[in-house]
């Protein structure tokens, strides 16, 4: 096969309706299969599998419990499941969850000391 490609930078929220309006031809993302993103696209075999973590400064006290988590600004990522897991289990009890449209946002305010924590996938 013959093919020519062309990356496509994009804010992560912006995949699935460029795919829909054919302004790309593919996702080649971290894109979790949902129920939802189901109903809208098509998903192909898994090509690679990331985890997703807590990002956090060297040294940071910041530990993966909610009490650790309580009062602090957690960035996530526009769209991502993890901003979907962070409002849904998070966000009620405590913890400030901060989108950002792009993952070098989050990282530039991480580095920055802006950000305490990120949920992120690595």
């Amino acid at each position: 096969m013959q093919v020519k490609c062309t990356w496509v930078a994009s804010d992560f929220d912006a995949l699935i309706p460029s795919l829909k309006a054919k302004k790309i031809d593919a996702i080649i993302s971290s894109l979790s299969i949902t129920d939802k993103r189901q109903q809208e696209i098509a998903f192909s075999d898994k090509l690679y599998a990331a985890d997703s973590r807590l990002i956090a400064a060297k040294g940071s006290p910041i530990q993966p419990t909610l009490d650790s988590l309580k009062g602090k600004h957690v960035g996530v990522l526009q769209g991502s499941t993890q901003e979907a897991y962070a409002n849904e289990t998070w966000r009620s009890k405590g913890v400030d969850v901060v989108a950002y449209a792009n993952q070098d946002l989050v990282y530039s305010d991480l580095a920055a000391g802006r950000l305490p924590v990120s949920s992120s996938l690595v």
